[in-house]
């Protein structure tokens, strides 16, 4: 079985998951599985997920792994679960066009920033934030700058962000994520002058 054969048995078990990618599990102990990552459909109030909104619920889960054993070839294991999410927390600051609110242009941005990190709806491509992919300061500059009311994007910083204690790790400029892992906005923050 492929990788894709498992991902598509998955989303017909469980048509109610927005994501579903299949990785190799691992090294070690783990070598020889499959990992099936399992992302929910969530939407977004307000532009933000919370990050409770991104684990599946256990009988999906379940759902996903009886129907996976059913059809798994002998020997292999199968680990079913939610991929591992990344917090990222963007610092930006910017000047507004003439006869631009700020306060408006503030809200515009930070909508931008939670539509595009988002492990469901967000992205490049608007289908999710890939698995894998770092996040660099440089698509920051880009999406803030594509705002009608931007003059000029004057700073960005990227912070990984742990959304269960809510620390944040030191600016970076490019934001690594493990092939299991997802961008999951948290806690941007824009000042507009």
């Amino acid at each position: 079985m492929t990788a894709e054969d498992y991902e598509q048995i998955a989303r017909e078990a469980a048509p109610e998951a927005a994501r579903v990618r299949c990785l190799a599990a691992g090294d070690g102990a783990d070598a020889g599985g499959v990992r099936v990552l399992v992302v929910p459909a969530a939407v977004a109030a307000d532009g933000r997920l919370a990050f409770e909104q991104l684990v599946p619920p256990a009988e999906t889960v379940e759902k996903i792994g009886r129907r996976l054993d059913e059809c798994r070839p002998v020997g292999s294991r199968i680990l079913v679960e939610p991929p591992l999410y990344r917090g990222v927390t963007v610092v930006a600051r910017l000047r507004a066009r003439p006869r631009t609110t700020p306060a408006l242009l503030q809200d515009e941005a930070l909508a931008a920033l939670y539509r595009h990190f988002n492990p469901v709806t967000g992205g490049p491509d608007g289908d999710g934030w890939p698995f894998g992919r770092p996040a660099h300061a440089g698509e920051v500059y880009a999406v803030l700058q594509s705002l009608r009311g931007t003059e000029l994007v004057e700073d960005v910083r990227l912070f990984g962000a742990d959304p269960v204690t809510g620390r944040r790790g030191e600016a970076v400029q490019r934001l690594e994520l493990e092939p299991q892992a997802l961008i999951f906005s948290y806690e941007h923050h824009v000042l507009v002058e």
